[in-house]
């Protein structure tokens, strides 16, 4: 008995990396369609993408919808797994194109890990949350409108009393007055009032609205405090 001592060998190479994506339940298909792929066609129909595979033909029947595989000559009917369980043509072909992560196809060995059940083939789809969830659509989004709001009461000291307004309380508001639910009269006049600050300043007045037809009116006027 011989016993041979080798000197140590480093492996420098890169591991290969897979072009195909890892199914579900189908670590090597014979053929695959990504995530990619279906954001890069943007098909409306899950049909549209069966019919890309090689060999696979969806077929409208009397009895329903029916999907083939030829493979090696031979036209068969293939199992259909929809995120690892068993399913049916009309299943498969119902299922929103947005809701799929990949397609991928195994026959002849790489379908033997299905015993006898995948002796005509394997159609296996991964959705992309694992249970048929939803993302985002190509051509939709999704807006949340806040929905009637009720108008929030801004702050402002009242001096209605002599205390009140000999107070020695410094006011320092940056913000001095906001009032959101101004209505302008018939004659074209509003008239409101407010309290400034303890600064000595000049103050940005910004009024905005819009019209009863619509329109958006936005004015920026300035007013010097002098104490």
């Amino acid at each position: 008995m011989w016993t041979i001592h080798f000197e140590e060998v480093v492996i420098t190479a890169p591991a290969p990396k897979r072009t195909e994506p890892r199914d579900f339940l189908i670590p090597y298909p014979d053929y695959a369609i990504t995530r990619e792929t279906i954001e890069e066609y943007k098909f409306s129909l899950t049909k549209n993408f069966l019919q890309m595979i090689p060999g696979v033909f969806v077929i409208d029947e009397i009895q329903g919808v029916s999907i083939y595989l030829r493979s090696f000559g031979v036209i068969s009917t293939p199992m259909i797994l929809i995120d690892g369980v068993m399913s049916d043509p009309d299943a498969l072909l119902l299922l929103p194109v947005d809701a799929i992560e990949n397609i991928a196809l195994a026959k002849g060995v790489n379908a033997t890990i299905f015993g006898i059940r995948g002796t005509n083939g394997v159609i296996s789809v991964t959705t992309r949350r694992g249970g048929g969830g939803l993302s985002e659509k190509f051509n939709h989004t999704v807006y949340t409108p806040l929905g009637y709001q009720k108008p929030a009461e801004f702050y402002s000291p009242k001096y209605e009393t002599l205390e009140a307004k000999r107070s020695v309380i410094p006011d320092y508001r940056t913000t001095i007055f906001w009032k959101p639910d101004l209505v302008i009269s018939d004659d074209g006049k509003v008239s409101f009032d407010f309290y400034t600050s303890d600064f000595r300043a000049t103050y940005s007045v910004v009024i905005e609205g819009i019209t009863d037809d619509g329109r958006i009116v936005r004015q920026v006027e300035k007013i010097r405090v002098e104490l």
